[in-house]
């Protein structure tokens, strides 16, 4: 079975991490040969991609309405050579290229629905694209969650090619101890709240900033480490120097140990509103430390509800309460706390995605 995999670039975003998870452990199957196709072969991820030890085609693609009809025709040809073409996000030039080549398509909707941002013209023309190609009958659509699938039959298509594939995360505790150790000495005075994702306005990070504003005057000990790059980040600094925390807040950019910064964190945060999953939920509750979200975080909340519900948030003052809460009392998984996040595992994603290939082929 031959699988290719697009997505845009090999940044620093949920996306490009899951397909990194999902292939490391597709390739473990002697019965799979599987590629990854890129828009433009650039990011803090490449590396680590490159040791994959699997094949990387650059399609150099500028930008989503970028066709080159030399450049459509090519990756169509790449394409031929694979029984599924296996998309992460929608391109035009990939996607009439997926059509050109006549092989079986499976788009998987990570949540790209122009939430935290102001919608230009552009985002209304790929949407209108992208609801033209899901309605062609090749064409197989894998939601991650349940909040992502009903936006998509609000908006895109609603019938029998769509699917629900939650997504996968590692649940081993990959952590560097040497590096744990040198933060927990750092840290040792500190009350840690984290944050880890992509600075956009999806995130809502200032919101977090916010919250954590109010905290502060409650626990002068406490410390906010935001772990990300984005293009919201210079008016994160500027709200943080506007209130006057530089002190107790900290841009650390991206980092390679994730799971090491959340086993660290005493509570995660994630501000998002209308998030279509969120990875970074799985992995914190992996670590056993506890995340809080807003009740409007679309994703977050279904696998939040399934550990913790008492950690879903209806405001600000909501979420103060819980950090004050966490301030003094631990944190102690739940008796189905295992086998949730089983549910939630790299392997289930794998075995579900390798029923859908099979389906379709």
């Amino acid at each position: 079975m031959k699988i290719i995999h697009y997505i845009g670039s090999l940044g620093f975003g949920g996306i490009e991490r899951l397909v990194y998870d999902l292939v490391s452990q597709q390739i473990k199957r002697e019965v799979m040969n599987v590629a990854i196709g890129v828009g433009n072969i650039k990011g803090e991820f490449k590396t680590q991609f490159e040791n994959l030890g699997v094949s990387l085609i650059d399609f150099n693609l500028n930008s989503g309405f970028d066709l080159n009809p030399s450049k459509i025709l090519k990756i169509s040809k790449s394409f031929k050579h694979y029984d599924v073409i296996h998309l992460h996000g929608f391109h035009l030039s990939i996607a009439l290229a997926a059509i050109l080549s006549g092989k079986k398509i499976i788009y998987t909707e990570h949540g790209n629905f122009g939430f935290g941002r102001q919608i230009k013209s552009s985002d209304k023309l790929s949407f209108f694209l992208r609801k033209l190609f899901f309605k062609i009958g090749t064409v197989y659509i894998c939601c991650n969650s349940t909040f992502t699938k009903g936006l998509v039959e609000k908006r895109f298509y609603k019938g029998n090619r769509l699917q629900i594939v939650y997504n996968g995360s590692s649940i081993d505790k990959v952590i560097n101890l040497q590096l744990l150790e040198r933060l927990q000495k750092k840290y040792s005075a500190n009350f840690i709240v984290g944050v880890v994702g992509r600075l956009a306005g999806v995130k809502r990070v200032d919101k977090v900033i916010e919250v954590f504003n109010s905290y502060l005057k409650i626990n002068k000990s406490a410390k906010l480490l935001i772990i990300g790059e984005g293009v919201e980040k210079e008016n994160l600094l500027k709200k943080v120097k506007n209130l006057n925390i530089l002190d107790n807040v900290e841009f650390l950019g991206y980092q390679d140990e994730i799971m090491t910064y959340q086993s660290l964190f005493n509570v995660n945060v994630i501000g998002s509103k209308n998030e279509a999953f969120g990875l970074v939920t799985v992995e914190s509750y992996s670590v056993e430390t506890p995340i809080l979200a807003f009740s409007d975080g679309g994703g977050v909340v279904e696998i939040i509800n399934r550990f913790n519900p008492e950690d879903i948030c209806l405001d600000e003052k909501a979420m103060i309460e819980r950090l004050k809460h966490y301030q003094v009392n631990e944190f102690i998984p739940g008796d189905d706390s295992k086998h949730q996040l089983e549910f939630f595992s790299l392997e289930r994603m794998e075995q579900d995605y390798y029923n859908q290939y099979k389906k379709v082929i």
